[in-house]
């Protein structure tokens, strides 16, 4: 009888502990490590490499690959060591082509569709496209997929090195629209976090605005939106009309394909969207909204001024205690300053060759960017192109651009006109001094190209730091390039 208790005990044990060790987590694996994380630039909570949101202010984390990305040493060499070719972001070119026209090596980039694709295999990394495109959507990298890009130094808030100074859109480095909506928004919540729109203003200027926003592309009237809503101060500043910077995207470009949220306005989501759709789209924002944009404003300077900053623009002086700038790369061309120029048959900047087709152009300019321009829309059916300049000769342009041009004259697709100068454009002609004689052509477009304020220079100004950084390329654009 004992042995029998014994054994059943025991049996019972071992029964016992079969089943605890079956039914227990496999003691083999060993424990998962933790995620890497990095700190969000906005709040400074820990998020997973791999999260799309912050758990903390639930910002997209994509939307800081610039402010997040390493600042690079002066000169120093990109990481990689293969030789160097040109990479395309596919989300930020604008399908203008002013990179093909540029290269210098035929064929190795070329436009498919409204995008710009390298050949590796012909690419040799001069470099020139970079300084071609005007939405900085191409970089030189050495193997690595690594973008290298000058930008205003900016925290997680939009904020620059000058305390009050943010920078939002694609003056930051950025140019997809849904980024610059974003950016402009958040910049604002961080003026309201320090403005709060309910308390009186002490400072010693009850006069002065919360906030005066420099431009009126998706940025700037983001920006201006939230400061809508908010209920502080602002006054929106623009040197042309509104959206300038959507309105020389080419027709038909694919703008929107995924919903972005606009102050008082709600989710905006345009499939297949082209300019025109969202220029419609912001038109009716701003008529039901009631935004006020002051057009035809342009920024001369901004200072500080003890607690404020000193906005000239024009002549006018306008005092705020925040400033958003959301003026675009494009900076601020020169001007001819004769009537007619501020007329609609009048560009400064072109990214739609094609849209000229068939009229009677006169570019005006004896550098690269009026060469070019020439050749560009020289290649356009049934198009007349005059290249006007006032000195003897286009002598300054690069040896390949003057190759092309003098090809370009030899073979009547341009017509040169040295020594000349415009006196007076108007509906359906222009009046010029060629060689001391007056002489009235025909003409339906004028494309003024004589150079112009680059944007960094104005920020360099203001003391905002421009920095390289090195920004992985994204996956897409990587194969693309």
């Amino acid at each position: 009888m004992l042995l029998t208790t014994i054994g059943f005990f025991a049996l019972t044990g071992v029964f016992i502990w079969w089943h605890l060790r079956g039914s227990a987590p496999a003691g083999t694996a060993p424990p998962r490590a933790p995620e890497a994380s990095r700190p969000c630039a906005r709040c400074g909570a820990s998020v997973a490499f791999s999260a799309t949101y912050c758990p903390g202010c639930g910002i997209a984390q994509q939307i800081f690959e610039i402010v997040g990305a390493p600042t690079s040493a002066p000169g120093a060499a990109a990481p990689g060591a293969a030789p160097p070719r040109a990479l395309v972001r596919a989300d930020m070119c604008v399908g203008c082509g002013t990179c093909v026209a540029a290269c210098p090596e035929v064929g190795a980039i070329v436009m498919r569709g409204k995008l710009a694709v390298v050949d590796d295999a012909l690419c040799k990394g001069h470099g020139d496209c970079v300084s071609a495109c005007p939405v900085s959507a191409i970089a030189v990298t050495t193997g690595a997929a690594i973008n290298r890009i000058a930008v205003p130094m900016i925290d997680g808030n939009f904020q620059s090195n000058v305390p009050g100074i943010y920078i939002v859109g694609e003056l930051g480095g950025r140019g997809l629209i849904k980024n610059a909506i974003n950016e402009g928004k958040m910049a604002i919540e961080h003026v309201v976090a320090q403005l709060p729109p309910c308390e009186a203003r002490n400072d010693g200027d009850p006069e002065a605005f919360d906030v005066c926003i420099v431009g009126s592309g998706p940025a700037g009237l983001s920006a201006g939106l939230e400061a809508l809503r908010a209920g502080l101060r602002y006054v929106i500043l623009e040197q042309g009309s509104v959206s300038d910077t959507v309105r020389k995207y080419p027709r038909k470009k694919l703008l929107l394909a995924e919903p972005v949220s606009i102050p008082l306005y709600g989710d905006l989501w345009i499939a297949d969207a082209s300019k025109e759709t969202l220029l419609e789209v912001w038109g009716t924002i701003i008529a039901n909204t009631g935004l006020q944009v002051r057009t035809g404003v342009k920024v001369d300077r901004v200072v500080r001024d003890g607690r404020f900053f000193d906005v000239v623009a024009e002549g006018a002086h306008y005092r705020a205690r925040r400033v958003v700038l959301a003026m675009g790369r494009r900076g601020t061309p020169r001007r001819l300053g004769v009537p007619g120029e501020e007329t609609d048959k009048v560009f400064f900047d072109i990214v739609e060759m094609e849209a000229f087709a068939g009229q009677k152009v006169l570019v005006v300019g004896g550098g690269d960017s009026a060469v070019e321009s020439a050749l560009g829309l020289a290649n356009q059916p049934n198009t007349e192109v005059r290249l006007s300049y006032r000195g003897e000769s286009f002598a300054r342009v690069k040896a390949r651009n003057q190759d092309k041009l003098n090809q370009a004259i030899a073979s009547g697709l341009v017509i040169p006109m040295l020594r000349s100068e415009v006196r007076e454009i108007r509906s359906d002609v222009v009046v010029m001094d060629v060689e001391g004689e007056t002489m009235i052509l025909p003409n339906d477009t004028v494309i003024v190209r004589i150079g112009g304020e680059a944007p960094s220079a104005f920020l360099e100004k203001l003391g905002v730091r421009i920095v390289e950084k090195d920004v992985p390329m994204p996956r897409e654009v990587a194969k693309v390039g």
